[in-house]
């Protein structure tokens, strides 16, 4: 298997994205064909116009040339697509939004209905066949995830993708603070990652066990109090 990851992190691998991601990569080395990282903040990728020359003049090609360019190449040789992102203001990063609206290029403007009957664009080219999310947040409930996920899940119809999996792991301030609550499950990621590669799949255990939280609230919140207290520290400085 051939894999993508788009990290859409603006912390790159401070975040305990970037330490989830490293987790998820080293175990997709010891199966997968071949593994291309985009870390997207330190590209200068334009977001789309909506000009949609890419459907009507240039078909499959975008007109803005810019670092997307490498990463359209990567799409069209790749069998799955890692979206990695924290969560911001309830969906992906801007980062990682940017890269995906501009993947309309993959689309013809012409309409076809699919396999469920939904009324589709058929492909210039097409996306890797399985979509894999990875995801934290900063606050503890499992569902703050729900708004990005539904939109994961709508991109992947949309390019007629499936969607292999999402992992989505929350409390990512107290995660900060305490990094070895975090050990148990980059083990599981590791084991995701090898998983996924040899077979391209996940099985439902093992994302059940990824996606239980680390530490339930009142744990998160004993932790994350030691965040609060550096952020009272750092506020009297200023005043």
């Amino acid at each position: 298997m051939r894999g993508l990851i788009l990290n859409g992190s603006a912390r790159g691998q401070k975040g305990v994205t970037g330490k989830m991601l490293d987790a998820l990569t080293r175990g997709l080395l010891k199966a997968s064909a071949g593994l291309k990282t985009f870390e997207l903040r330190r590209m200068s990728i334009s977001p789309c116009t909506g000009c949609l020359s890419c459907m009507h003049k240039t078909p499959g090609i975008c007109v803005l040339q810019d670092d997307m360019s490498p990463i359209y190449e990567a799409l069209k040789a790749s069998d799955l697509l890692v979206m990695a992102t924290p969560l911001y203001v309830d969906t992906m990063s801007a980062q990682l939004k940017t890269a995906m609206d501009r993947c309309l290029a993959c689309l013809q403007p012409f309409l076809v209905r699919d396999d469920t009957g939904r009324v589709r664009h058929p492909f210039n080219w097409r996306m890797p066949a399985k979509f894999l999310l990875l995801s934290t947040s900063a606050f503890p409930e499992p569902d703050v995830f729900a708004a990005l996920i539904a939109t994961f899940r709508a991109e992947a119809a949309n390019f007629s993708s499936k969607p292999v999996g999402e992992i989505c792991i929350p409390g990512s301030i107290a995660l900060q603070m305490e990094p070895e609550l975090l050990d148990r499950h980059l083990a599981l990621l590791e084991e995701a990652g090898k998983v996924l590669a040899g077979t391209g799949s996940i099985p439902e255990v093992l994302l059940r066990e990824l996606n239980t939280p680390p530490l339930d609230v009142e744990r998160y919140l004993q932790v994350a109090a030691k965040y609060e207290d550096w952020c009272r520290a750092q506020l009297s400085k200023k005043g």
